[in-house]
């Protein structure tokens, strides 16, 4: 009996200047390519016309020390055209999957594995995005630092989940762009991006939607794990400003043709199916980092710097939530617990009005995250609002 072919899939890495950190990325795509167990991997990195000196001059001598396909489009064409070229690709190369990427990210060994043994299990998935730390509703409440980019604590954390999930699937309102998975039957059907996004922002929005028209799954699977910095390429390129997320003009077009959208996402976060995947996670990776390197119950009222000296859990003497007065709701701790949480911090003297670095007051964080249930609470607290939720890619 012949041996059973191994999937083939079409990994394309839209880059556009990022000397800072595509490399990272790169280096994390040659990786899970080698240490693929069950599907063949092709890289294609795709250089929109980058216009940093000497970049794309590096970027292909990388692209060839790693064994990575390298295309410069002879200007720039945007994330929808760009992205088309990898679509086109794997549906005349003979590919099973493609994968589009961000070059702001760092991949876990598994991807590849993961992702597709996700697609495996359903003929009727359209596609399939991954957890991340910074990804808008799909976030996983992991504190940002230099050492989560590090390959080691990628594969780590991605390991941990797919114990924890294997090939399963959740379905989602949409996917999002910085990773995500399509099978080539699939695209097949529904088609290429949309150039009437222009530059990019939410062209994978509307796919994803044009898919679920069609029948079409649209999932994430939970036992993945990807890095994602934000911002990398798109706020260089001009598409986004610092303040913003999105591009107003993109998500205009979304709510014109899919007035229906909007409701179906909030619907879906009031069915609390994604908090409850997203606490087995924590749990899951609590535990296992526990067990690994060890930890601490400490009570005080006084807050410690983080440190490596294991898991570590504060409580206060009295049993109660820990006060600290200068904890500042717009970060992602804030809005990434629970409503009790956020309350006990309002309680104890956050400020209701104070701006992150974008801008945005808690309320306007909040709506970002699509957290109803918190801006909820803060517009009953006195927040100033409502303002419109705003994309993330």
């Amino acid at each position: 009996m012949s041996e059973r072919r191994r999937p083939r899939l079409l990994l394309a890495v839209l880059v556009y200047n990022g000397r800072a950190f595509v490399p990272a990325c790169l280096e994390s795509v040659a990786r899970l390519r080698d240490r693929s167990r069950t599907v063949d991997v092709d890289a294609l990195v795709l250089d929109d016309a980058s216009p940093e000196p000497g970049w794309s001059g590096e970027l292909e001598s990388l692209c060839d020390h790693l064994g990575l396909g390298y295309y410069c489009s002879p200007r720039n064409l945007g994330i929808p055209r760009n992205m088309n070229l990898a679509l086109l690709r794997s549906l005349r190369a003979g590919h099973d999957y493609v994968l589009i990427t961000n070059s702001d990210t760092v991949f876990p060994a598994n991807l590849a594995d993961q992702l597709v043994g996700v697609a495996q299990c359903d003929p009727g998935i359209g596609s399939v995005a991954a957890w991340s730390n910074n990804v808008a509703i799909y976030s996983l409440p992991v504190q940002s630092s230099p050492e989560l980019k590090e390959p080691e604590a990628v594969d780590w954390l991605s390991g941990v989940l797919a114990s924890e999930f294997g090939p399963s699937a959740l379905n989602v309102p949409s996917g999002v762009g910085f990773c995500l998975l399509m099978p080539t039957d699939a695209v097949r059907r529904v088609g290429l991006f949309d150039p009437v996004f222009g530059r990019g922002y939410c062209e994978e929005v509307d796919w994803c939607i044009r898919s679920g028209r069609m029948g079409y799954r649209i999932t994430v699977a939970p036992g993945v794990f990807v890095y994602h910095e934000g911002r990398g390429s798109t706020e260089a390129a001009g598409l986004i400003r610092r303040e913003s997320d999105s591009v107003e003009a993109n998500e205009r077009i979304l709510d014109l043709r899919y007035p229906e959208f909007r409701g179906a996402v909030d619907d879906f976060l009031r069915s609390n199916a994604l908090d409850r995947m997203r606490a087995r996670a924590v749990d899951r990776i609590i535990t296992e980092a526990a067990q690994r390197w060890g930890y601490s119950v400490e009570a005080s009222w006084l807050p410690r710097p983080a440190g490596d000296d294991g898991v570590r859990f504060s409580v206060e003497p009295d049993g109660q939530v820990p006060a600290d007065r200068h904890f500042n709701l717009t970060g992602e701790k804030g809005l990434q617990n629970d409503v009790q949480m956020v309350g006990a911090l309002l309680d104890c003297g956050a400020a209701m009005e104070a701006k992150d670095s974008k801008g945005d007051t808690p309320l306007q964080r909040a709506l970002n995250c699509r957290r109803d249930s918190v801006a909820q609470l803060l517009l009953k607290r006195g927040a100033s609002g409502p303002a419109k939720p705003r994309a993330s890619r």
